[in-house]
């Protein structure tokens, strides 16, 4: 175990430490700042393309850095012959490998955690699709601003104490974009304390719904200073966004509740306001392009235990290519085909992770379906690993 905790924690500073593990990074950084005006210009909901292109650039990092991370850690190491040094010493082979691909892992969930915070804090701020729209400035100081003083405190280190200045300014922006993200829950785009809620006015509280059975813990009604819970007073409805948007079912039931058109209307409204939330769904894609990107990683080191960084990246891009498009390209064929059936199950199917198609019908992705996810990651992986520790196994490094 602490053979395989000291590799991994090398081999994840040894991949941070590379200038181009730092410049990746802050490059998918300023491409979310762009984003918001690069994708303004569509004729349908422009914060929907904001959201595809977002998802689809933390996929592209992470490909690339684990593309990275795996061809710099194993086979320049195996070129270089400096992993004679590990393998000398009473360390096995596939230690060795579980300690390499958990050091890489280590390094694509910081950057993917990075990334994802301010892909976050891009859908906070969204496109300006009218002229009566303004800057979010709460996003811009906790998030722009944060990047510029990491920025500016990774060039002091550099000047006074000679730091690289790459890894400094991700190190550093780690802790002040998840302390901006944090002030963001609770401040409005106004600047006014706000919980990480939606409210919907309600007037005229129903007598039918004093006497029924409750909201089950969907929604809170907030009185309006000098009322109560009583019939005819007034108040907001409440839902905490954590909860995520209000589900079919649910807005059945609070439909049901009174029979009044004033109380449906203040229902759907305060629905379609929730559904407009896009953050905890947001949350759950993320979780799961991260399980596609240990999969590529585990994918990539395999890899690079026989081919160069070149064709390490073919292989990790075909693979992600085969297995975004395995549903449409190769199981139409597998009923008559029998090499088609035989490749079908032995594709990863990155399909699973990638659900911009529930994010655009509004959908609650469920919790039972990230459990999935991991389970399906991890089997991957895991053969993934084998494969690469037996391919290692072989390979001649001295």
């Amino acid at each position: 175990m602490d053979q395989f905790v000291a590799i991994a924690k090398n081999t994840c500073l040894q991949t941070m430490r590379q200038p181009v593990y730092g410049l990746i990074v802050l490059v998918t950084l300023f491409g979310f700042v762009l984003l918001p005006a690069l994708t303004g210009w569509t004729l349908d909901d422009d914060n929907k393309m904001l959201r595809d292109m977002g998802l689809s650039t933390l996929l592209m990092q992470g490909l690339l850095l684990a593309v990275f991370a795996a061809s710099s850690v194993l086979d320049a190491e195996i070129e270089d012959k400096t992993v004679l040094t590990v393998s000398a010493k009473p360390v096995s082979r596939f230690v060795f490998i579980l300690g390499k691909f958990g050091g890489v892992t280590l390094a694509v969930v910081a950057a993917h955690y990075v990334a994802s915070i301010a892909f976050m804090m891009m859908m906070r701020h969204g496109v300006m699709q009218a002229a009566a729209d303004t800057m979010d400035t709460t996003v811009l100081t906790f998030g722009v601003g944060f990047g510029f003083l990491a920025i500016g405190a990774a060039i002091v280190l550099n000047i006074l104490y000679e730091r690289r200045f790459l890894p400094s300014v991700v190190m550093i922006i780690l802790p002040l974009l998840t302390l901006g993200a944090g002030i963001l829950l609770f401040i409005s785009k106004e600047w006014k304390f706000e919980g990480y809620i939606t409210k919907q006015p309600v007037f005229n509280l129903p007598a039918d719904l004093i006497r029924g059975p409750g909201f089950k813990g969907i929604i809170e009604f907030q009185p309006e200073p000098g009322s109560s819970f009583i019939e005819g007073h007034h108040g907001h409805l409440v839902r905490s966004n954590w909860k995520g948007p209000i589900n079919d079912e649910d807005q059945d039931y609070l439909l049901k509740l009174s029979t009044q058109q004033e109380w449906k209307k203040s229902v759907n409204f305060l629905v379609q306001e929730c559904r407009k939330v896009e953050g905890p769904e947001l949350i759950k894609a993320t979780v799961l392009i991260l399980f596609a990107l240990v999969l590529l990683g585990s994918m990539s080191l395999a890899a690079a235990t026989r081919f160069g960084a070149m064709a390490t990246f073919l292989v990790a891009v075909i693979g992600l290519g085969l297995g975004l498009s395995a549903d449409q390209v190769i199981k139409p064929y597998a009923a008559e085909n029998a090499f088609a059936r035989m490749i079908y199950p032995l594709v990863p199917n990155f399909q699973f992770f990638w659900v911009l198609d529930a994010l655009a019908d509004e959908r609650v992705i469920p919790w039972a379906f990230i459990g999935s996810g991991a389970i399906y990651m991890a089997l991957y992986t895991a053969a993934f690993i084998a494969l690469a520790a037996a391919m290692f196994e072989t390979r001649e490094v001295g």
